[in-house]
């Protein structure tokens, strides 16, 4: 991790030795080429916000608090001022989020920078498509 993103996670509170932080930082098929639907741009049948929920199945599978801590540390990120973290945390709450998150996305979805915007969005719709399916 860079030194600035290193010092953005500990602004924040967080620990940039973390293993989550550094996922949501680093790995995952999250960040700024997500996709939460079929893109031109990718494979025809790769879809962003699917290969993240596998992703964290697999890492759930491996260890049971792997979606309470993504989603702690993505509650966390909101607050920062770096897009990319903001972007990386909403599409991370998307997957192991809740209806209880609806009211902190909300004012996302009016961000000034419209990729953040757009996410928040479409971070809304499937944490409302996930409390249908319940």
């Amino acid at each position: 991790m860079n030194h600035e993103l290193s010092a953005e996670v500990s602004r924040l509170g967080g620990d940039p030795t973390d293993p989550i932080w550094r996922w949501l930082l680093l790995n995952g098929p999250h960040g700024p080429s997500f996709t939460w639907g079929q893109a031109k741009s990718e494979p025809r049948s790769y879809i962003g916000v699917e290969h993240l929920r596998e992703t964290v199945q697999e890492r759930t599978t491996q260890d049971s608090t792997f979606p309470t801590r993504a989603r702690s540390v993505a509650i966390i990120a909101l607050r920062s001022s770096d897009v990319i973290l903001v972007r990386r945390a909403i599409q991370v709450v998307g997957v192991v989020g809740s209806g209880s998150d609806l009211e902190l996305l909300a004012p996302f979805a009016n961000h000034r920078e419209r990729s953040v915007a757009a996410d928040a969005r479409a971070c809304v719709f499937e944490l409302r498509q996930g409390m249908k399916e319940r």
